[in-house]
C-alpha cells in the first residue's frame, strides 16, 4: 500500500493541525492532495521567507507546488450527484439525496455553484462576481500546473515530467523506480473510484440548469483548456 503521513489536509481542521506540527517544514510529503488551496498554501508559507531559507528551528522553509486535473464542471457535477447518493461512506454524504432527481437537486442549495472559482478565490459563500472569476483566472495561470481529465494520460505524463518523478527515488515508497511504469499503466486502463452514472447532452434540461449556477466555472475551464494547449505545453519541451 502507499505510504502516507497522518495528517487530512481534506478539510480546514486537519489543515490546521498539520500546521501546528509544522508539516510544511518537514521532509515528509512528496504530494498533498487538498481542495483547500488557500489554508494549504499557509502549510509551507512564511512571512519573507526565501527558497530553503532557514526557520529558526532548524528546518527550512519549503514552498508547494500547485498542480491540479480538471474536468468540465458539469460534467463532474453530473458525476458528483450520483456518486453522492451511493456514497455512504463519504462525510458529504446526506440522506437527502437519495429519493431526489437530478433536476430537484441542479435547482436546490445542495448543488454545486462554481466550485473551482469559490476554492481559487477563498470565496466560500455569497455572491460572486467578474472580479472573483478573473482573480481565478490569474491565480490558476500563475500557481497552478494543470491537467484535463479528457487529456489523463498526457496530463500525467506532463506533470511526471515537471516533477522529474520518474528519476526520483522516493524513499520508502510502495513502488521500486523500475516498477513505476507497470503501476501507471494499471492505473490508467482501471481507475480507481469510477462511478457509472447517466449521461446528459449539452443545451438539456440537466446541462442548463447546472450552467446556471456554473457559469463561471465553464468559462474558468475553457480558460484552462486555453493554458493547458498553448501555453503551459511550452513547460516541458
Amino acid at each position: 500500500g502507499n505510504r502516507e503521513v497522518n495528517v487530512d489536509m481534506s478539510n480546514p481542521v486537519g489543515i490546521d493541525h498539520a500546521e501546528e506540527l509544522r508539516f510544511g517544514q518537514s521532509d515528509l510529503p512528496n504530494v498533498v492532495l487538498t481542495s483547500w488551496f488557500y489554508k494549504t498554501a499557509e502549510v509551507f508559507k512564511h512571512d519573507g521567507e526565501t527558497e530553503n531559507e532557514e526557520d529558526g528551528n532548524g528546518g527550512a522553509f519549503r514552498r508547494g507546488r500547485c498542480f491540479t486535473m480538471l474536468r468540465h464542471p458539469i460534467h463532474r457535477a453530473i458525476s458528483m450527484f450520483y456518486y453522492l447518493k451511493d456514497a455512504t461512506w463519504e462525510h458529504t454524504f446526506s440522506e437527502v439525496y437519495k429519493n431526489m432527481t437530478i433536476e430537484e437537486w441542479a435547482q436546490s442549495q445542495y448543488a454545486e455553484d462554481n466550485w473551482m472559482v469559490r476554492f481559487l478565490t477563498n470565496e466560500m459563500s455569497g455572491t460572486l462576481y467578474d472580479r472573483h472569476f478573473e482573480l481565478a483566472k490569474e491565480v490558476l495561470e500563475s500557481k497552478c500546473l494543470v491537467g484535463i481529465m479528457d487529456e489523463f494520460q498526457a496530463s500525467a505524463e506532463r506533470f511526471e515530467k515537471y516533477f522529474n518523478w520518474k528519476k526520483t527515488r522516493f524513499d520508502g515508497g510502495p513502488v521500486k523506480i523500475e516498477d513505476r511504469r507497470v503501476c501507471k499503466e494499471r492505473v490508467m486502463s482501471k481507475p480507481d473510484n469510477v462511478h457509472s452514472h447517466p449521461t446528459f447532452e449539452e443545451g438539456g434540461e440537466v446541462w442548463n440548469l447546472l450552467l446556471k449556477k456554473n457559469e463561471f466555472d465553464v468559462q474558468l475551464y475553457e480558460h484552462a483548456r486555453f493554458l493547458y494547449f498553448d501555453v503551459q505545453n511550452k513547460l516541458v519541451e
